[in-house]
């Protein structure tokens, strides 16, 4: 009786583990935090910075049906940005797109959701590591 009830809570406490893990399959939408931050330019070393400090949203909310990111800057400009290629693989959500003379791609872990994603323009490059959780 009681090894019957010891895997049942076995059960129960690794199904939301499976379900979390199957959120990241581009089909939910999800949040994301910018967590680290870095900003290049020409001839210059990478300066690593805040999301306050390089006026990036510090959380954005990406739609992958409807192919948008949305975010508020730090500065309360509200963007709103097309999802130009959405790909999977079977580690990874990629996304690419552009907007405001910056070109941009991200990969997103569809395990864990942890998140890179570059911006770059003619003379500035932007990296940024975050993570995402479904919502």
């Amino acid at each position: 009786m009681h090894i019957s009830r010891l895997l049942a809570l076995i059960v129960l406490c690794l199904a939301p583990v499976t379900a979390f893990a199957q959120e990241f399959d581009g089909t939910s939408p999800v949040l994301c935090a910018s967590i680290d931050t870095l900003s290049c330019g020409p001839g210059e070393e990478c300066v690593r910075s805040t999301a306050e400090d390089l006026n990036v949203p510090q959380f954005f909310h990406i739609d992958f049906v409807e192919k948008i990111v949305s975010a508020t800057r730090t500065d309360g400009e509200e963007r709103v940005t097309e999802i130009h290629s959405l790909q999977q693989n079977d580690a990874e959500l990629l996304l690419q797109g552009h907007q405001g003379g910056l070109g941009w791609s991200a990969a997103i872990s569809r395990t864990s959701g942890k998140m890179a994603l570059s911006a770059v323009g003619e003379s500035v490059a932007f990296v940024i590591f975050g993570a995402c959780t479904p919502l």
